[in-house]
């Protein structure tokens, strides 16, 4: 290759110039030692640009560099070159071809190009990092880390030796990111900064820049300066349609003068960005908590409808049964609704049947009095479902199961921000009962404070959901249960006596299952077929001895504790239920010793005190020793129980 087409590139240096001269087509130029010309500053490039040759003319071409490439103080992506070009690579100067005449003109011209590129070179570079950012905001899923990118960008443009990136919530600070130049976190970002200078940024939506600190007269008070040894400052506030939502601070702790107002135009336009990201951030996080309460509403949607799926199923069935013995016996005559899941046809039920008869199309409260076990919460939704609210909602409610706080949140809903956690406006179950039914189970736990609002919902038919100040009216038809004899509380000053009468409009006594043996057959018939269906065994055979047990057996769980016991049997079963299957419990029949042939000849007083003796007995062992829980099996309170151990002299520890 002849010297024609060889490329010649002077280098000055403190030595002279240097001339190099490539006999090639193509010449790098980069910061990497795998150019053919390397350059030595920080701003250049890996490969920073080249130099092609072509038949007539040669051209220059940046690759792409960070802070770009200039030809005679203008940058240039694609250029011809003329000899005597001046190429600057950051502060590295280079001439193609030949030097141009080194006078002082020529040397002013060069370093007032100079500051020029300087000047361009970082305005290039701060729309650059801006063009990044703006990127990254519509691509970075991390907000988090495009926060960390722009406090990044920020420090580096200014020179400064920390960042951070301040929001505002609940009316204190929080520091997003705190960095120092070498990209590392600062630790305890809360009292490395001043509060002070912060607090009147974002007060007063203006930015503050301080070339030195210590000895600037608007912080001559503020000992957080002096204490951090603070020298230059600059701090801009975050903005979003006109409200602070935080601020960008910077600043180095060893040199003043460090910022300028050049600076402060960078960081503005920066924080212009870091303000969109923090919004985005701000959608972005109430979002996934709307999404995921959604999701948390659907899970609960979608488990409530299959429950509601077998109920109907499970009712449906029950219906038809019931349809089908109605029918066919005289107690059907005169009753004009279904019962499918209340299953007997003795006297006591018979009673029970024609009393619901009677307050089914009244909207009159209904106070449901039973044992456990005795289907309280059947006889609720028997009540709801043939009345002419059954086309609205019915709604039901544990209030043992929940503590006051929530039992308030769950019947009167809330509305957002009116504790932790409430991140949403929340329909409470008397709102979600309107037109229908509301069922308070075990209303007897209900805490004083809890009885005092349900009261007042009961005299005036409209509430205040939690943390609101709208008043919300519904017409909601209340049926409450409890396993306590409710005027027991009210002597022992535990309930309301208003509040009883406003829910003992109707009363309505569950009998247990020793006051109808007669129903024990007929109720092991049903659960017998509804549990051998379920396991397909439909030609499961019961012999007679096991109804003969059951129904000596004085199930001191009442109709529950029957369906538990069938479960258990049709599960251990083969293909016939016999009595060695039986629980031990049952065999031994220990609700058999007092029988009525031995207390037919006693007087009432002797006879009543025979029963309750054999029943506290029975119910003490069922609920091993402990009173309370015997007493709640009982219906009656604990007061009363001691009372009536006391009457009559009993000794546990001896009956055990």
């Amino acid at each position: 290759m002849d010297n024609d087409s060889a490329i010649t590139l002077l280098v000055p240096s403190g030595r002279g110039i240097l001339r190099r001269t490539f006999q090639k087509e193509t010449v790098l130029i980069g910061r990497s030692d795998k150019n053919d010309l390397v350059v030595n500053d920080s701003r250049a490039s890996r490969y920073h640009c080249r130099i092609v040759r072509g038949d007539a003319e040669c051209v220059l071409e940046d690759r792409g560099s960070r802070n770009g490439t200039s030809l005679n103080g203008q940058q240039v992506l694609r250029e011809r070159l003329s000899p005597g070009d001046r190429i600057a690579i950051g502060d590295e100067v280079i001439f193609f071809d030949r030097e141009p005449e080194d006078d002082q003109t020529v040397a002013a011209d060069r370093r007032d190009d100079r500051d020029i590129i300087a000047q361009l070179t970082r305005e290039r570079s701060n729309l650059l990092r801006l063009a990044e950012i703006n990127k990254a905001l519509n691509t970075e899923i991390d907000v988090h880390r495009l926060l960390e990118l722009i406090i990044d960008a920020v420090i580096e443009l200014t020179n400064a030796e920390r960042g951070f990136l301040i929001t505002v919530k609940k009316g204190e600070m929080e520091f997003e990111v705190a960095r120092n130049f070498m990209e590392a976190a600062v630790e305890n970002p809360e009292v490395a900064v001043s509060r002070s200078i912060a607090s009147q940024v974002m007060s007063e939506l203006k930015p503050v820049m301080s070339i030195n600190a210590r000895e600037d007269e608007r912080f001559s008070t503020v000992q957080s300066i002096i204490n951090l040894g603070l020298r230059s400052v600059l701090c801009v506030p975050l903005v979003v349609r006109a409200e602070c939502v935080g601020a960008v601070y910077v600043d180095n702790r060893l040199n003043k003068g460090v910022f300028s107002d050049e600076n402060r135009a960078v960081i503005e336009a920066f924080a212009d960005q870091a303000a969109i990201a923090v919004d985005n951030a701000r959608r972005m996080h109430e979002q996934r908590e709307k999404n995921a309460e959604l999701e948390r509403a659907k899970k609960e949607l979608d488990r409530m409808n299959r429950g509601l799926v077998d109920t109907v199923r499970s009712q449906t069935s029950e219906l038809k049964k019931a349809r089908a013995r109605l029918e066919g016996s005289g107690r059907a005559k005169g009753i004009r609704y279904h019962y499918g899941s209340i299953v007997g046809s003795s006297s006591a039920m018979t009673e029970l049947v024609a009393l619901l008869e009677r307050i089914i199309d009244s909207d009159y409260p209904v106070l449901i009095r039973g044992e456990s076990g005795t289907g309280k919460d059947l006889v609720a939704s028997a009540i709801h479902f043939n009345s002419r609210r059954a086309s609205s909602a019915y709604v039901s409610e544990n209030c043992a199961a929940l503590p006051e706080t929530l039992l308030e949140s769950e019947l009167f809903g809330h509305e957002k921000g009116a504790f932790t956690g409430a991140l949403s406006r929340r329909k409470g179950l008397l709102e979600i009962a309107h037109e229908g039914t509301l069922f308070l189970d075990e209303v007897g736990d209900m805490s004083p404070g809890m009885q005092t609002k349900l009261l007042r919902f009961l005299q005036d038919g409209a509430f205040r959901p939690v943390g609101g100040t709208r008043t919300v009216r519904v017409d909601v038809r209340i049926l409450s249960a409890s396993n306590q004899s409710l005027n027991d509380l009210v002597d022992e000053g535990r309930f309301r006596q208003d509040l009883f009468y406003r829910l003992n409009v109707l009363p309505v006594n569950i009998p247990p299952l020793r006051d109808r043996r007669e129903d024990i057959p007929e109720l092991v018939a049903h659960f017998a077929a509804l549990l051998s269906g379920e396991v397909g065994r439909d030609d499961l055979k019961i012999d007679p001895q096991v109804i003969d047990l059951f129904c000596k057996y004085h199930w001191p769980g009442n109709v529950r504790d029957l369906e538990n016991e069938l479960r258990r049997l049709v599960t251990l079963a083969d293909d016939r239920i016999t009595a060695e299957l039986v629980s031990e419990r049952i065999r031994r029949n220990p609700g058999a010793t007092v029988l009525l042939d031995e207390i037919k000849d006693l007087d009432l007083v002797s006879k009543v005190e025979a029963i309750e003796t054999h029943e506290i007995a029975d119910a003490m062992r069922f609920c091993d020793g402990n009173k309370s829980k015997a007493a709640r099996r009982l219906g009656i309170s604990r007061f009363t129980l001691q009372r009536k151990i006391d009457k009559y002299g009993l000794d546990w520890e001896q009956t055990e």
